[in-house]
């Protein structure tokens, strides 16, 4: 299994069209088990490279214009929660690169935001490329696709995670700040709303047949940056765990708790045929986040219910 990982960590933008999302989720399962240091994930950011622009998204258009009018909202609505999300994470990430307790992780962290914005430009190409927005920057685009989303996921990504990086803006040293905002973004954002949704996608996508796409070899090098930074998460919280859990146990469960049912919400579609036309259900999806929540929970050293 390792051999087969270490390929997944080296494979090229093509070649992660033939991979298995649940197989570069794997990264985090062996993280957890013998945890990588901060210049380790540091190294892994250096050969996983890729680039937006060698993504080619021409049977992803075809696609586009052969499917039904439920497939197409369906995947704008998906799309909008990923696109619209990976520019907030990426306007937010600044304040935690500045309050960067070593330089090993402000250096880490400092590839975290490239990666932010390249998954952003991702986005952008595919709302250009396959579905033919007529918005002429970035930032109409944006305006243009915000979700019309639950207030779940309006106050996760326009309340939570903007106040944590306002709060280290204003005082790189609080510690305490820092702890929260990891947990909203590395365990809640990443591990348990994103990586969840992209599972599901990339496996419809899979069983469709639909792995030669621009969309799938791209959706797939983002998950594997995600995985990175989900590790970086674990390892943060973990060792403050371990340095002081009296202090840090009981604010990571807090944080969690109040966050909880913002996951429940941002994942939870306005039509529910958004997931079951695609031979999912809504508990389905909710299980398989609560389990990988936990999963990373346990490797941090705690639990919802201490």
């Amino acid at each position: 299994m390792a051999a087969n990982l270490d390929h997944i960590g080296r494979a090229s933008l093509k070649e992660l069209g033939d991979i298995r999302i649940d197989d570069v989720l794997s990264f985090i399962d062996r993280g957890i088990e013998n945890m990588p240091s901060y210049m380790d994930l540091y190294r892994r950011w250096e050969s996983q490279q890729w680039a937006v622009a060698d993504l080619d998204f021409t049977l992803d258009r075809e696609d586009w214009l052969k499917a039904t009018e439920l497939e197409r909202k369906s995947t704008l609505w998906s799309h909008r929660l990923f696109f619209n999300g990976e520019e907030r994470v990426t306007s937010t990430l600044a304040p935690f690169v500045w309050a960067a307790p070593t330089p090993e992780i402000e250096i880490f962290l400092s590839t975290q935001m490239v990666d932010e914005a390249r998954h952003t430009v991702f986005f952008q190409r595919w709302w250009h490329e396959v579905v033919g927005t007529e918005a002429k920057d970035l930032g109409t685009l944006l305006a243009e696709i915000r979700p019309q989303a639950n207030e779940g996921y309006n106050t996760l990504f326009y309340d939570r995670l903007p106040s944590a990086a306002q709060r280290l803006a204003s005082n790189p040293k609080d510690i305490d700040a820092f702890i929260e905002g990891v947990t909203i973004y590395h365990i809640i954002v990443e591990a348990t709303i994103a990586l969840t949704g992209q599972r599901f996608e990339l496996e419809s996508m899979r069983e469709l047949g639909s792995t030669d796409r621009g969309f799938y070899q791209g959706f797939t090098a983002v998950a594997r940056d995600e995985s990175r930074h989900v590790s970086f998460g674990i390892k943060v919280l973990q060792e403050a765990v371990r340095e002081d859990a009296g202090r840090f146990a009981p604010l990571i469960q807090k944080t969690l708790v109040d966050c909880l049912p913002l996951v429940t919400g941002t994942l939870d579609p306005p039509d529910p045929r958004y997931i079951t036309e695609f031979g999912h259900t809504e508990s389905e999806i909710l299980q398989f986040a609560f389990e990988s929540l936990n999963k990373r929970l346990r490797a941090i050293g705690i639990n919802l219910a201490a």
